[in-house]
C-alpha cells in the first residue's frame, strides 16, 4: 500500500504543476508593515487575506505554508494589527509569491480599519 501511495503522489507531482510548487517550497517571514513605504518594494505577486477578526487567516496561512509559527496566530480577537509579509517560492517551479496576512475587520473600527485597507489596496500594482 505505502508503495502505491508513494508511487500515486509522484504521479500527481509530475502532472500538476501546482502541486510540484507546494511540494518544494520555501517559506519565509519577510516583513512587518503599517505605512506603504514600509511595503513598496515588495516586487513578487501577492495574495491577501482579509476577513473578519478571529476567523483564521493567520491559520491559513500558516497551512499554505506548511508552518505552525510563521504566521502568529491567537485565541483573541485583535491580534493581527499589521500587514505581515510572508514569501513563498519553489525549488520545483521558478518564481516568487508573497502572503500578506492583513488585520481582520470587526475588532478595529471600520473607519480606522477601512483607511488602513484601502491605503495598501491602492498603493499595490502586483
Amino acid at each position: 500500500r505505502a508503495v502505491h501511495a508513494l508511487a500515486a503522489s509522484e504521479s500527481r507531482l509530475a502532472e500538476d504543476p501546482a502541486a510540484r510548487f507546494f511540494a518544494q517550497r520555501d517559506a519565509q517571514f519577510v516583513l512587518t508593515a503599517v505605512k506603504p513605504e514600509q511595503y513598496r518594494r515588495i516586487g513578487h505577486p501577492e495574495v491577501t487575506f482579509a476577513g473578519r477578526s478571529n476567523v483564521g487567516k493567520s491559520s491559513l496561512i500558516n497551512a499554505v505554508l506548511r508552518s505552525s509559527k510563521l504566521a502568529k496566530t491567537s485565541k483573541s480577537p485583535g491580534h493581527t494589527s499589521t500587514l505581515n509579509f510572508f514569501s513563498l517560492s519553489s525549488r520545483a517551479c521558478p518564481g516568487t509569491v508573497s502572503l500578506v496576512d492583513m488585520p481582520g475587520y470587526g475588532y478595529r473600527s471600520r473607519h480606522e480599519w477601512g483607511r488602513f485597507i484601502t491605503e495598501y489596496l491602492s498603493t499595490r500594482q502586483e
